[in-house]
């Protein structure tokens, strides 16, 4: 009796000792539920924002632009929106990177307009 009460004594410290190099699976799945919950949040933020410039697109894009000759009807309508966006988030403060990404252009094409925007005389911010 008193062999068989030590030997499950051993065996409840060597499973406990064991319990401590076993990787805990639960704290793995809880990682990778925050990381996948980080993921749905930041994919939610990039489609508000990208929303919210497509609005302002639309917005400015139904407004009439007088004195502008239409190169081609669909390029011109795009090129005259999207200069009237990026001039309108230059005001609001975003540089010319933050525009880049919004608009899906490159930062030259940005700078760009915005450059032709300060020599039409357009009040453009400079932060």
């Amino acid at each position: 009796m008193l062999i068989v009460s030590i030997l499950l004594l051993a065996i409840a410290i060597g499973l406990i000792a064991l319990s401590f190099f076993v990787g805990d699976k639960y704290s793995e799945l809880k990682e990778e539920v925050e990381q996948l919950s980080f993921d749905v949040v930041q994919d939610k933020y990039k489609l508000e924002r990208k929303i919210k410039v497509l609005e302002e697109e639309l917005l400015i894009g139904a407004t009439p632009i007088p004195n502008k000759k239409p190169k081609e009807k669909t390029n011109a309508h795009q090129d005259v929106s999207q200069e009237d966006v990026t001039i309108s988030l230059f005001k609001k403060g975003y540089t010319a990177s933050q525009i880049s990404q919004f608009t899906s252009t490159s930062i030259e094409k940005v700078e760009s307009v915005l450059q032709s925007a300060k020599l039409k005389g357009n009040p453009v911010n400079e932060n």
